[in-house]
C-alpha cells in the first residue's frame, strides 16, 4: 500500500510489464494494478499518448525510460543482478507513488466506500464474504497517465480492453486430470489468506482455494500436477501434504483448484518462529510497527516438526517428487493436531534456501531441509 492522502489506502496488486520477444518487439509500457473498494484500477503508462495530450517530452515517457534502464543488466554477476533488482524496485516504487497521486481523485470518485476495510496484519486481509466469482471478477476501470501542458494527470480509458487477471489454464495434464470440477459461482469466500489463496466453503464444507493468475500459470500447474501425483500414488500417512479436492471452473475454463484446508493460527512456520524469537528478544514487530504476538515453542514440538518434515520429504523423494520452493513459510502447523504440513509445490526457489543451480531437485530440497532443521533447532 502507498497511501497518498488521509484514508486513501488502495491495495497494490502488481505492476505488469511487457514480455520481451525478439521476434515480436513491443512498446515498453507499465500497468499498475490497484484494488480499491471492490474495484480494480488498471493504470497504464505508455509512450503512445492520447490525442490532445503532450506527446513530446511527456513525464510518463521519462518514467518509462527510467524504469526500462533500471531493469536492464548485461552482467551475469550475481551482485550486479541483485543491484539491478534493487534499482528496478526503487524506480518502480517512485513511479507508483506518482501514479497514485494523480489517480486518487478518479479512484475515489469511481469507487466510493469504506476507506478502512483492509486489515493491516501482514499476509492476511480482513475477512471477506461473498462469492469467489465476485472477488475474481470485480469491476475493472482502465486509466492512463498522461501529460497535459507539462503536468502529469490521469484520465479514464473506456476504449481499452479489460485485462483478464485469471485467464484459464490450458495445460493438458491439468484440464484432463480425473478430478471433479467446481463452479466458481458456487464457492463462498470466508477469508483472503494470501493474494491468490482463500479460505472458502463449498456446500458448507471448509476448503482452501488457490487461483491462477496470468503470471502464475506454470507455477499453479506444477502445484496441481504434483498434488495429483502424490494423491494417486498412495503415499504413507507420514506424507503431510494437502489433499487435492478438485478444479475451479469459471465461464472461461479452469482457473484454480481446491484443496483441504489446514487450520493454522500462526499462518506458517516462519511466522511462528518469528513470534517465538520476538518473545525472547522483546523487539520483534510487524511491518506496521505493532509487536508480534508472544508465543513459546517447546524443544519437543520443534523436534517433532523437524522429524515430520524430514519424513515427508524422504517419502516424496523415494518416488521422485520434488517439493521445490522449500522454506519455513511453506510449512503450515495444524493448530488442531500440532503437525507440520508441507505446502506449495509450484516450483521455483527462494534465495537463501535453495541455490539457483539446485532448484527443482532433490539436492535443493535437502539443502533447504538442513536450513529448516537449523531454524527449528535454534531456541
Amino acid at each position: 500500500m502507498v497511501p497518498t492522502g488521509p484514508g486513501f489506502k488502495p491495495l497494490f496488486r502488481k505492476v505488469r510489464t511487457p514480455s520481451w520477444d525478439g521476434r515480436h518487439p513491443t512498446v515498453y509500457t507499465l500497468n499498475y494494478i490497484f484494488e480499491y473498494n471492490d474495484h480494480i484500477f488498471d493504470i497504464l503508462l505508455s509512450p503512445r499518448t492520447i490525442a490532445g495530450y503532450d506527446a513530446a517530452n511527456s513525464i510518463e515517457s521519462q518514467y518509462l525510460r527510467e524504469m526500462e534502464e533500471a531493469s536492464l543488466c548485461d552482467d551475469e554477476d550475481e551482485e550486479a543482478i541483485q543491484k539491478m533488482f534493487q534499482e528496478s524496485d526503487r524506480a518502480e516504487h517512485k513511479i507508483r507513488i506518482k501514479v497514485l497521486e494523480v489517480s486518487q481523485a478518479i479512484m475515489q470518485n469511481e469507487a466510493p466506500g469504506d476507506e478502512t476495510r483492509w486489515d493491516a496484519s501482514p499476509g492476511i486481509h480482513a475477512t471477506e464474504t461473498g462469492s469467489l466469482h465476485t472477488l475474481m471478477y470485480p469491476k475493472v476501470i482502465n486509466l492512463q497517465v498522461v501529460t497535459k501542458e507539462g503536468k502529469l494527470m490521469a484520465v479514464k480509458r473506456d476504449d481499452l480492453p479489460v485485462h483478464d487477471f485469471h485467464p484459464p489454464i490450458t495445460n493438458p495434464r491439468v484440464v484432463n486430470a480425473s478430478l471433479p470440477h467446481y463452479k466458481v459461482t458456487a464457492i463462498q469466500v470466508v477469508a483472503n489468506l494470501l493474494s491468490t489463496v482463500y479460505k472458502v466453503t463449498v456446500d458448507g464444507e471448509i476448503m482452501c482455494a488457490k487461483l491462477a493468475r496470468d503470471s502464475t500459470h506454470d507455477s499453479i500447474c506444477d502445484d496441481i500436477n504434483k498434488l495429483y501425483e502424490i494423491q494417486t500414488a498412495n503415499f504413507p500417512s507420514v506424507v503431510r501434504v494437502p489433499r487435492l479436492i478438485g478444479l475451479i471452473e469459471s465461464h472461461t475454463g479452469v482457473v484454480g483448484f481446491l484443496m483441504a484446508y489446514i487450520p493454522t493460527y500462526r499462518h506458517n512456520l516462519e511466522y511462528a518462529l518469528r513470534c517465538a524469537k520476538a518473545t525472547l528478544d522483546a523487539d520483534g514487530r510487524h511491518r506496521d510497527g505493532t509487536p508480534l504476538p508472544a508465543t513459546t515453542i517447546s524443544k519437543a514440538r520443534r523436534e517433532k516438526w523437524s522429524r515430520q518434515i524430514e519424513d515427508t520429504l524422504a517419502a516424496l523423494h523415494s518416488k521422485n517428487v520434488v517439493w521445490g520452493d522449500a522454506k519455513t513459510s511453506n510449512i503450515l502447523i495444524n493448530e488442531v493436531t500440532d503437525d507440520a504440513w508441507v505446502v506449495d509445490f509450484g516450483g521455483g526457489n527462494t534465495s537463501g534456501w535453495v541455490d539457483h543451480e539446485l532448484r527443482e531437485s532433490v539436492e535443493g530440497d535437502q539443502q533447504a531441509l538442513r536450513r529448516i532443521k537449523k531454524e527449528l533447532a535454534e531456541d
